[in-house]
């Protein structure tokens, strides 16, 4: 029922879209922020109360120190890798985020096998490539804020040329990976087996026909983070360890830490000098989060699927 209703605000945004006045650049920009303070924040900012658990249910010692220390150094490690091989860095980042995409999406499927996690990356590369690529005359002057994508505008230019060709090839990929995938888990019971195909094709058509920047908004915000908001909370409300009141105070504090954290830096560097430099580094950041974000909560959906297949 809940994707039903994200599905829903999807195909409303994109209702208003083609059929009012199009959404504003500036507006699209309000609504990308809200969105990301209120729900895109919060969902990174839970992954300490997701470590916590985890390590409870594995009857480890938590420490918070030492959870922090080694989250931040990785944030550091893949920031330095950004800063000196941004090509790599940007591989990097797809990969770890097509996964991330499609072990949300796709949890409730037994995908720790290798047709498994290569079904998950085709997903989410199919997710990523309709965003990136089908928009990427919105995607290059992103790029090119940066020195690094000044200096790599061969490399972007050849992207451009062969946009369609790469989203083509990450099509065929998924099909593949997918049908394979059903063909070896033939004898698992799953209900959502058809229907996760239509709720793709779905999301598919709201992203290809949205704005990249709206589109993102839909798929990260609305989608992705509220998904994985209430995954978190169902996870963290098992053994009864966690109230809702103290999943939301955690949240809301850590959230507050990392408002604040981004507004420092900001205030330091040229984050704010437009909205244009804004999401530029906004994007940025994102991907320096990913890798231990990642991480978080693929341990947090393998116990969930333990727990489904078992």
């Amino acid at each position: 029922m809940l994707r039903i209703v994200l599905l829903a605000v999807g195909c409303l945004l994109l209702f208003l879209q083609q059929f009012f006045p199009p959404i504003s650049i500036n507006l699209q920009f309000i609504i990308f922020m809200t969105g990301i303070i209120l729900l895109g924040i919060p969902h990174g900012a839970a992954d300490i109360l997701v470590a916590t658990q985890s390590a409870d249910m594995e009857n480890k010692t938590f420490s918070k120190f030492r959870f922090l220390s080694i989250y931040v150094g990785r944030i550091i490690l893949f920031a330095v890798i950004f800063y000196f091989l941004p090509l790599l860095a940007n591989f990097i980042f797809i990969i770890f985020a097509a996964y991330h995409f499609g072990e949300t999406d796709l949890y409730q499927f037994k995908t720790d096998t290798l047709p498994g996690k290569i079904f998950v990356i085709s997903y989410g590369l199919v997710i990523l490539s309709v965003i990136l690529l089908h928009h990427f005359e919105e995607v290059k002057p992103l790029f090119l804020q940066f020195q690094s994508g000044k200096e790599n505008i061969t490399v972007i230019n050849w992207i451009e040329a062969n946009r369609y060709k790469i989203l083509s090839v990450s099509g065929i990929l998924f099909f593949t990976s997918t049908f394979i995938y059903f063909l070896k888990n033939a004898h698992l019971d799953n209900n959502e087996n058809g229907y996760f195909l239509i709720r793709f094709a779905v999301i598919l058509f709201i992203l290809f026909n949205l704005p990249m920047l709206l589109g993102f908004t839909f798929y990260f915000v609305v989608w992705h983070s509220f998904l994985s908001l209430n995954n978190i909370v169902t996870y963290l409300k098992n053994k009864n360890k966690f109230s809702n009141y103290i999943i939301t105070r955690q949240i809301a504090f850590y959230s507050t830490l990392a408002i604040a954290g981004i507004v420092l830096v900001g205030m330091t560097g040229f984050i704010f000098l437009n909205a244009s430099a804004t999401m530029s580094y906004l994007f940025l950041g994102l991907a320096v989060l990913t890798a231990p974000h990642m991480q978080i909560m693929h341990e947090m959906y393998y116990r969930i699927r333990r727990g489904l297949h078992s």
